[in-house]
Formats: structure tokens, C-alpha cells, sequence
């Protein structure tokens, strides 16, 4: 055996398959570390030098690795993760490591972006909100005060995750869909608003896959428009740049182009400039100071409440950061819907901090606004990461509580249409089991007809204990593990921050107990089902 072979286990250790291929990838690691750069190259290779066949060599760069891209881990945690490195890969950390792409950018590419200077707007990531804004703002004051900015070389800090396509529908030339239904799942009785919602993608040549997402353009609320029309003592038909530097109308920037619900700190400088009482100008000065506008402030409610600050039209739209598009998971199969695409989406309505009621701008724009027969701006996001496996005799297993559900109704579609002969799994959890099973007469279709194998359930206000999906896992632990160690793939699609996190804990300690192996060995096992492609997360 050469000094160089790395020992493997036999085929007769006792352990299962899965079990040696993850031993034999640890003790490969293990030993690759303590051998280090004294192990030889391979035959042809070269370190920095020429290779055996005389052709000038160069070592290919060490691989990057970013352990903070973890979106169950704290912001903190992550920060954490990336103390010592670059200032791009600071700002990484900040970002909520989706790769959702509804800021434009990958979260490595929208910090390179950030830190070349080539992106100012530091409010792009949705999923992280005002939490990873504010750490931006920070990092950002300290990088251009230190010089950080400079740390590293970016190859290409302008990066998109979905680049323009001339003559093809895109983020940047989105489709104009037709809306076709627009129906609430939930039952009478319910707390919450549930939408199926489906758009005819007739003549777009969007051609999407299982596990993708469509993204959204919406239109402000006209109402919400109107209001700031008025704060302003404006008609609307005032001409304002549009964020395509034509001219347009401000009714028409306000309802398509900007965003109103967030207001940037462009905003709160440019008032603060504008106000003529010297304790409004004092109080936005203090707020741009600080965190920002309040947690669910509104443009709309500065204009109340500092009437001194009024700045021109024109000045007022420069300053409101462009319209975001909204992803949703898409909830269908084009192999039972050929010329369709449909989504499952929560309508969201609240309170701010203010007590004015508002309105989530995406959701309540396809649920209200938009009617049957009208058109939104769409497109389609693809995923590179959440897809079903290639072979159709592998089993799935699916947890996607609420509307967590949408890509797994999408994935049942395809099995079933396909023919799949793998087995399917699906775990589903929301409120009360009277009004809030979603799809519940499509699934147990797919139960009778075989496609669905296993449906677990777990309705959290229908008794006095809490209920949940990770729950059931537990309870179904034996079955689990021996679907996991046949070869099953695992899927998680939801809540980033509780569910996601709360089922990863709860896959490692099923793994742990029914597999037999320690907290650090179950946590191994579960990284290289990420690794193989075998565990994979729609989460946000």
C-alpha cells in the first residue's frame, strides 16, 4: 500500500453503508490534516512549479469556505464566524445567507458589491431586514474608516444572480402575467388568510423546475400613495425621475418604481435637510443617527409627524429606495399545469408601531389590488439548491409546515406525473386542523392513489400542548432513520430562524438516538446529507 492511500473500512465493519461513508470521509480528513503539505502531489501535478509532462503549472487557490453561511445561526453567531476575515466577507455575515436573490445579488456578491463601492444601498436584504441593515451601517462606517474596504481584490463586485438577457423575460424585463385565481385555502373560522394564486405563463417561455421561485414585482397600495400625495399637497401628475432615469409621473413612481414602506436613510437625511422647525430636523438627525426609522414606520408616517420636512417631488423619489421583488415558492408542476404557475401565499396585515393599520405590500397587492384577468410584472428565480433527486426511485421526505407547504405540493404534482416509483413523506403543521389544513383534499388524493406514503400531521392550537412538525419527527424517529439510512433525501421548507432550526435540531437528535451515534457524530451525519445533496433547505 503506498505511504499516500488512505485506509479504508471494509465492506464487512459493522455499520451500515451510509455509516462507513461518512467514517471513511472523517478518517480521510483527519489524515489529510496531520500529513499537511508533506503528502505529494498526484502523477502530472505541480505545487507553484512545472508539471511532469514540462507545462508550466500553477496550484489551484485553496477553496474558500464560509462557515457563517448558515441561516439558522444568529446574526451574532455568524459575525462571530467571520471576526477574522476580509471586510467583503464581514459583510457577508451580515446578510441572512438565503442566497434568495431577491436583492439582485448572492449574499457574497452583495457584500463584494458593498465594500467595492459599487452598491450604496445597504437595505436590499429582505429576509434580514432592519437587523442586518443596522449591522451594515456599522461595518461599513468601520470599513471606510480603517480602510477594510480595500482588503481584498473582488472579481466581480457587480454580480447578479440574474444577469439581463436580451429578448428573454427576466428579473430586469420581467413577464406580464395575467392573474387567474386568486383563492383563500383557510377555512371559515381561521386566523389567518391563506391565498392559492395562480398567473398564466402563456407565450413567456418560462420554463421552471420543481423548487424554484417566482418572483414578484408589486404595486404599492394606491390608497397608501394617495395619503403621501396629500402629506405632500401634491396632484400625482408632477414629473419625477423614474428609477430607468425617464421621466415619469410621481403617482406613478410612488405606486410602481418606490418603496414607501421602509423609508431609507436617504429619506431621513434629505428631511432632516428640508425641515424648517429645528426639533423635527433635531429628531430625524437623532434617528439617522441611531437605528433608523422605527420597526414598522412608514413613509407615510414621517410625513405626519414632521410636517416642517418637505422636500421637492423630485428630491422625495430620488431618495426612496426602488421597489424590491418578492420570491415565492412555486407551488406546481409544469407537467401537470403546462402553461400555468401557481403560489401559496400568507396575506399579511398588521399594526405598526404607529397604530395605523398596514398592509403587506406583495401579498395584499396579489390578494386585493390585483383581479382575475389583470397583469403583474413576473419572473422566474432559479433554485440551485432544492431540487428533487435525479434517480426517481429515491424516497423523499418533506417538512413544510403552513405555507411551507407550496414546493412540496409542486414536488407530489411532479412524482405523481412522472411515474416516480419513490416513496414520499410529507410532514404538515399549522393552527387548528378544521381550518387550516392546507390542500387537504389534494393529499389525500395522493394518498389513495400511492403517491403520498406517509402524511403526519401536527395542528398546534387543537389542544392545550403545543404541537409541532419537529414533534412528530420525534415520534416517528424509528421510521425516519430507517428511511434516511435506505437513502432518503430530506427537505425542509419555511421559517428560517424557529422552524428550519427547530427541525435540524430535531433530524440530529432522531439520528443520535435510532442511529446509535454521539451529538457530534449525528451532527457529522446530517453535514454530509448536505454535502451529497441529500438534505436541503427552502428557507427564509
Amino acid at each position: 500500500m503506498s505511504s499516500n492511500t488512505v485506509p479504508m473500512l471494509p465492506d464487512s465493519a459493522p455499520f451500515s453503508p451510509s455509516q462507513r461513508a461518512w467514517l471513511n470521509g472523517f478518517f480521510a480528513g483527519m489524515i489529510g490534516m496531520m500529513r499537511g503539505s508533506a503528502t505529494a502531489p498526484p502523477n502530472g501535478a505541480a505545487i507553484n512549479g512545472t508539471a511532469s509532462n514540462g507545462a508550466t503549472a500553477i496550484a489551484p487557490a485553496e477553496e474558500e469556505t464560509f462557515p457563517w453561511h448558515e441561516p439558522s445561526l444568529s446574526i451574532a453567531e455568524r459575525l462571530k464566524l467571520a471576526d477574522d476575515k476580509p471586510y467583503p466577507r464581514k459583510l457577508m455575515a451580515a446578510m441572512a445567507q438565503l442566497d434568495c436573490g431577491a436583492c439582485g445579488y448572492l449574499c457574497q456578491t452583495y457584500g463584494e458589491a458593498i465594500a467595492s463601492g459599487a452598491e450604496g444601498d445597504l437595505t436590499r436584504c429582505a429576509p434580514g431586514g432592519r437587523e442586518t441593515s443596522k449591522k451594515l451601517k456599522e461595518l461599513v462606517a468601520k470599513g471606510v474608516s480603517d480602510g477594510s474596504s480595500a482588503s481584498v481584490v473582488v472579481a466581480d463586485p457587480g454580480l447578479k444572480r440574474i444577469p439581463a438577457t436580451p429578448g428573454k423575460f427576466d428579473r430586469n424585463h420581467p413577464f406580464p402575467a395575467r392573474l387567474l385565481k386568486c383563492t383563500k385555502l383557510n377555512g371559515d373560522g381561521s386566523a389567518k388568510d391563506t391565498r392559492f394564486v395562480s398567473f398564466d405563463l402563456k407565450g413567456s417561455g418560462l420554463d421552471y423546475t420543481v423548487g424554484d421561485a417566482l418572483g414578484i414585482i408589486p404595486e404599492n397600495c394606491i390608497e397608501s400613495v394617495e395619503w403621501i400625495l396629500d402629506a405632500m399637497d401634491c396632484s400625482g401628475a408632477e414629473d419625477v425621475p423614474g428609477t430607468d432615469g425617464a421621466p415619469t409621473s410621481l403617482l406613478d413612481a410612488l405606486q410602481r418604481q418606490r418603496t414607501i414602506t421602509k423609508p431609507s436613510d436617504n429619506l431621513l437625511e434629505l428631511l432632516a435637510e428640508e425641515a424648517t422647525e429645528a426639533d423635527e430636523a433635531a429628531a430625524l438627525r437623532d434617528m439617522l443617527n441611531d437605528d433608523g426609522a422605527p420597526e414598522g414606520t412608514e413613509v407615510l408616517d414621517l410625513l405626519l409627524k414632521y410636517p416642517s420636512a418637505r422636500p421637492s417631488p423630485e428630491s422625495l423619489v430620488t431618495a426612496l429606495s426602488p421597489i424590491q421583488p418578492r420570491l415565492y415558492s412555486i407551488a406546481s408542476s409544469r407537467a401537470a399545469h403546462p402553461d400555468e404557475v401557481h403560489l401559496t401565499i400568507g396575506i399579511v396585515r398588521y399594526l405598526n408601531c404607529h397604530g395605523r393599520q398596514c398592509k403587506g405590500v406583495a401579498s395584499t397587492y396579489m390578494s386585493d389590488r390585483l383581479k382575475p384577468g389583470m397583469k403583474a410584472r413576473v419572473f422566474l428565480q432559479t433554485s440551485h439548491g432544492f431540487r428533487l433527486p435525479g434517480d426517481p426511485a429515491t424516497s423523499v421526505i418533506m417538512v413544510g409546515p403552513g405555507t411551507g407547504i407550496a414546493p412540496f405540493r409542486a414536488f407530489l404534482e411532479e412524482r405523481h406525473a412522472s411515474g416516480a416509483n419513490g416513496k414520499n413523506w410529507l410532514f404538515f403543521g399549522d393552527q387548528h386542523e378544521a381550518h387550516d389544513f392546507l390542500y387537504r383534499d389534494e393529499l389525500e388524493q395522493y394518498r389513495k392513489a400511492g403517491t403520498l406514503s406517509r402524511l403526519d400531521t401536527a395542528f398546534s392550537r387543537d389542544s392545550d400542548q403545543k404541537l409541532y412538525v419537529q414533534h412528530r419527527m420525534a415520534e416517528q424517529g424509528k421510521e425516519l432513520w430507517a428511511w434516511l439510512e435506505s437513502g432518503a433525501c430530506f427537505y425542509v421548507c419555511g421559517d428560517a430562524k424557529r422552524m428550519a432550526k427547530d427541525v435540524d435540531n430535531a433530524l440530529k437528535a432522531v439520528i443520535a438516538k435510532h442511529g446509535g451515534m454521539s451529538d457530534d457524530a449525528a451532527a457529522g451525519y446530517v453535514a454530509e446529507m448536505s454535502k451529497s445533496k441529500r438534505y436541503m433547505r427552502d428557507v427564509y
